[in-house]
């Protein structure tokens, strides 16, 4: 009886080590993507990093290192009407969907909300900017919260900028 109890807790001890080891070994890479869609590959053991751009990964050396920066631009007007905005403001949060029409990644959206009582007089009106990676031709979520949105009447808002980094190279996603 004692060799079976010994030879049971000795094969759960084996198999929970190697739970652990199967699980670490899987679970050892992360991808992180920055809010500017830029996108890293980390080794949790090691620590290292390396930069993924396209089917490209990059090495970075020293993760305290300054992290290569691609240059923003602002879009032009007629670049704007081509950006969809559905959204609403419940319980101090303005959220909703945006449709990035354009041929560019949208990087960050500043929006300009006005919030109206239920009388139509006007409560406030607000500058919310939100960073965000929208690739080409698709839709994105965002959640901005706000202070004093509560029980408000009609909610409008409009985009006053929005911007963009030009496409890397052999990523027609942007990245």
């Amino acid at each position: 009886m004692r060799k079976t109890i010994i030879s049971t807790v000795s094969i759960m001890v084996f198999g929970m080590a190697l739970v652990f080891f199967v699980h670490s070994s899987n679970n050892r890479f992360a991808l992180v993507v920055n809010e500017d869609g830029v996108t890293y590959q980390l080794d949790k053991r090691s620590g290292k990093t390396w930069l993924i751009e396209g089917n490209k990964k990059t090495p970075l050396d020293d993760p305290a290192a300054p992290r290569p920066k691609l240059e923003k631009f602002e879009m032009a007007s007629e670049e704007l009407k081509k950006l969809q905005v559905e959204g609403r403001i419940n319980k101090g949060t303005f959220f909703g969907k945006l449709y990035n029409g354009t041929d560019q990644p949208l990087t960050r959206v500043t929006f300009k909300v006005n919030a109206r009582e239920a009388d139509g007089r006007l409560r406030w009106s607000r500058d919310f900017t939100e960073g965000m990676f929208v690739k080409p031709q698709t839709t994105g979520r965002f959640a901005i919260t706000v202070t004093d949105g509560d029980d408000v009447g009609e909610v409008s808002w409009t985009i006053i900028k929005a911007f963009t980094r030009p496409l890397t190279n052999g990523s027609p996603a942007g990245r």
